[in-house]
């Protein structure tokens, strides 16, 4: 299972000059996803759709459990916390990846101010799921589909014509009156549960080095620790706390496989003072000893 603790992805998506990408994820023996495909719970700036090939998954965007299945278009907004899963070890999928940026203009036309505008700003956003049943689905598939087989092309005007291509998907959505009031997505509530977690996530990954208490994390939070641990659980399914060991352990198992550091060394590095403390948690998740380990790392590059 490949898993990503990070919640805001650290990850460029295109370039400066071409902020956009098609990415094909499938599953099985020899590529990234040998036993079935996870991405944690994460969140980008990026606005994301997915096209379902093959297979089912389960995603979770804003806290909003679905089910995708074989023709479904998927869409993420800017900003969203999501994850998603592969139900089964056969399942393959393409996503669009682009910077919503990309779509503004500088004149104020009607398409600006009733469209573009309102996207940017999230008083508009893209519906959750296109299923093959529902309206519109047949036009909104085709410009899906010349999209990825244009991102996989890469002739010399791809960027160009991608970007066209999205712009005629978002004036398909709209045509079909498939575009969704920010205000219905979700309460006010579960936006401030969503901001929260984003928050307390963000300062653990950024600060996993230094001491952390929970008191620190729920100050930040702004809630007492006891409301802290309830809602951080009932999202995560975990403690802040346990996540915050899960998240330094993980990045234990970077250094011990990419650096010749000692075991000290990384302990201390990923916020451990107490190196036997430090093994114990680590042969806890992982089953192995960091020596053992990084033997085996070690071993998987020379095979």
């Amino acid at each position: 299972m490949n898993k990503e603790y990070s919640l805001e992805e650290n990850v460029q998506h295109g370039t400066k000059e071409r902020p956009l990408t098609i990415m094909n994820f499938c599953t099985g023996k020899g590529t990234s996803y040998p036993d079935h495909f996870f991405v944690e719970r994460h969140w980008h700036y990026n606005t994301e759709i997915l096209k379902i090939r093959k297979g089912r998954y389960k995603a979770e965007i804003n806290l909003e459990t679905l089910y995708l299945q074989e023709g479904d278009i998927c869409m993420i907004n800017s900003g969203e916390l999501h994850l998603l899963e592969g139900i089964g070890s056969h399942t393959l999928h393409d996503a669009l990846i682009y910077n919503q940026s990309i779509l503004g203009f500088s004149y104020g036309d009607e398409m600006q101010e009733k469209l573009i505008h309102p996207l940017l700003s999230h008083k508009l956003v893209l519906p959750r799921i296109i299923h093959p049943s529902d309206t519109g689905y047949k036009q909104l598939n085709h410009r899906m589909e010349h999209l990825i087989e244009l991102g996989k092309k890469k002739t010399d005007d791809w960027y160009f014509q991608l970007k066209l291509e999205i712009l005629q998907f978002l004036i398909d959505l709209n045509r079909y009156g498939l575009f969704i009031s920010s205000a219905d997505t979700a309460t006010a509530f579960e936006k401030e549960r969503i901001d929260r977690y984003k928050r307390i996530v963000s300062l653990i990954e950024d600060n996993y080095t230094s001491a952390l208490t929970l008191q620190m994390l729920a100050q930040a939070a702004g809630c007492n620790p006891q409301y802290l641990c309830r809602f951080f659980k009932e999202i995560a399914g975990i403690s802040p706390i346990q996540y915050l060991i899960r998240y330094r352990l993980q990045q234990a198992e970077r250094l011990l496989g990419n650096t010749t550091k000692t075991i000290l060394e990384i302990s201390l590095d990923c916020g451990f003072d107490n190196v036997s403390y430090f093994i114990r948690q680590f042969k806890k998740q992982n089953g192995l000893t960091p020596n053992e380990y990084r033997k085996r790392c070690h071993l998987d590059l020379l095979q």
